[in-house]
């Protein structure tokens, strides 16, 4: 991809360049320490949840939402919060771990962004002391071994979704999102598709900025890269972790007119018969409907 002097002038003005991003991580690891993991620790979902206004048809942004959530809820390990942040309230489920964070701006194409800092500042006052902030999208449906992976390793860095698969919510069809083998020599990473696909350690006991390793996180393909700077070596989940559920018309690539670009996945990588139907057994799809 050509990078033209604009490109390059409003990456320095964001701070965003290679030596910029560096510079700031030396700094804040010679301000800050983390503590070594105590054992204890909890996965905080932050979920950004498109408003009633801007949906095409809220019944179906509540039915996705409901079926991430019971992904959550099918964790083979309990030690997990999950935070909704979005200008109307939906039904949800009757358990303590689930939270609502009302959005008190105006409604906007693109308010994401601005859900997602919401979200980071609940996490830095009410969320857990100690754990994992790993955002995620309200439709994607999470594998029930993720939380137990991540809390049994605890790596005191954080982790990464490369492999995963991608779902299309209308007719089922499953493809591999993964590094390239030789049984899908064109997949594409999930991490460069999705954008549930990171979690980075957090942990308030010491009086860290943990603040700034949220605000630096940047996109999602390129959360493991920017971490390195602050002294966080993330590592793989080493299983297929994730489904990006496309295809019921409320994603925002959707809104924005790029999802055709993703769709081709489901064709270049496609995933059928014993192996799809294993793949559903897996992610327990039947529990969640």
């Amino acid at each position: 991809m050509n990078t033209t002097p604009k490109d390059v002038a409003r990456r320095i003005s964001k701070g965003e360049t290679w030596l910029q991003r560096r510079a700031i991580g030396t700094l804040w690891r010679l301000r800050n320490t983390l503590p070594p993991p105590s054992g204890s620790g909890t996965v905080l979902f932050a979920l950004p949840l498109v408003s009633k206004a801007r949906s095409d048809d809220w019944s179906r942004v509540e039915a996705n939402l409901a079926q991430t959530l019971a992904s959550f809820r099918n964790q083979t390990r309990p030690d997990w919060q999950a935070v909704i942040c979005g200008q109307d309230r939906p039904t949800l489920p009757e358990d303590d771990r689930i939270t609502f964070l009302p959005f008190d701006q105006p409604d906007a194409f693109f308010d994401k962004g601005a859900k997602m800092a919401a979200l980071a500042r609940h996490a830095l006052t009410e969320g857990p002391k100690e754990g994992y902030y790993f955002p995620f999208d309200a439709d994607d449906i999470l594998h029930p071994k993720v939380v137990e992976h991540i809390l049994t390793d605890d790596n005191g860095a954080g982790y990464f979704i490369d492999k995963g698969y991608m779902m299309h919510a209308e007719t089922g069809q499953l493809a591999a999102l993964q590094p390239p083998d030789a049984r899908f020599p064109e997949a594409t990473e999930f991490l460069r598709s999705c954008g549930s696909s990171t979690a980075i350690r957090i942990d308030r006991r010491a009086g860290a900025d943990i603040g700034a390793l949220i605000a630096k996180r940047g996109a999602h393909r390129k959360v493991p890269r920017n971490m390195t700077h602050f002294g966080l070596h993330m590592t793989p989940i080493p299983f297929h972790a994730a489904l990006y559920v496309v295809g019921h018309g409320e994603n925002m690539r959707k809104r924005r007119g790029k999802m055709d670009g993703k769709l081709k996945h489901l064709d270049i990588s496609p995933l059928t018969g014993d192996e799809a139907d294993s793949v559903r057994r897996q992610f327990r799809l039947g529990d969640l409907a």
